[in-house]
């Protein structure tokens, strides 16, 4: 049976916990992180379903959870940035209390990675506040070597981080058990109880090594939706960003059409 078969069969009668990552999720992946945009098609239906009252949103990224409102900007979502780091929804806030006392050194670490890495091109850094990126898609293979000599370097001075690889970066974060797959759990607790049906119809989209996270922890209670070719354990998967767009239409209409909430 295909994913809408079955989200169609699941949703009668219930509500939608949608949770979904952002960068090659939601939005196309870009060379430069301030240049991503969601499709306007896709922020309709995220905006739409952010305000309609069986469903929730929330949007799980490594990004700065700053910058991850700025680029959705969809009033009534719930944010979680830095990997789970820090979330908001409504009143309500989460800020890991280890990763937080490790933010000036981060600071330390991201001034000094941009001063040494200035003159490379195709690099740059991503102060994200209780995480770093260094960015370098676009420089050569002996650039990369280097950058990630110089992460380990930096990292070794302080306690408590580590250097995990992305896509065409490396993120300097602070080395505590929790990630994706928690912040999926407390989102997940924090849009649960706002619904007043029974057990929500939960569905999580990613496309990134981290998102393998939020599946392992949502197995067997939610659809996990796999986007891109890259190898997934998640039972479902969609080609990219815009079909991604393409089912958050079809959600929307499936919830305000029969047995739905028009508005």
């Amino acid at each position: 049976m295909t994913l809408r078969r079955r989200l169609r069969h699941a949703l009668r009668g219930r509500a939608l916990i949608l949770l979904t990552d952002l960068d090659g999720t939601l939005a196309p992946l870009v060379d430069r992180p301030q240049d991503s945009r969601l499709p306007p098609g896709t922020r309709r239906s995220l905006a739409r379903l952010a305000r309609h009252p069986r469903a929730r949103v929330g949007i799980v990224s490594g990004r700065g959870l700053r910058d991850l409102r700025s680029v959705v900007g969809i009033p009534g979502a719930a944010y979680a940035g830095c990997h789970g780091l820090e979330v908001a929804w409504g009143k309500a806030r989460f800020r890991h209390p280890a990763a937080a006392r490790l933010a000036p050194l981060l600071r330390q670490i991201s001034r000094e990675l941009a001063r040494r890495t200035s003159r490379l091109r195709g690099v740059w850094v991503e102060p994200k506040g209780l995480a770093l990126a260094l960015h370098y898609r676009g420089a050569d293979g002996a650039a990369q070597r280097a950058l990630r000599a110089l992460a380990r370097d930096l990292t070794a001075r302080g306690p408590g981080l580590e250097v995990r690889p992305g896509k065409k970066v490396l993120e300097v974060r602070p080395r505590v058990a929790w990630g994706k797959g928690e912040a999926v759990r407390l989102l997940r607790q924090l849009l649960r109880a706002s619904l007043r049906r029974r057990a929500p119809v939960i569905l999580y989209l990613g496309d990134d090594a981290s998102d393998e996270e939020a599946f392992r922890a949502l197995r067997g209670g939610a659809f996990c939706v796999a986007v891109g070719g890259r190898p997934s354990r998640a039972p479902y998967r969609l080609r990219g960003p815009e079909a991604v767009g393409r089912l958050l239409a079809w959600l929307d209409g499936t919830l305000a059409g029969p047995g739905g909430v028009r508005r």
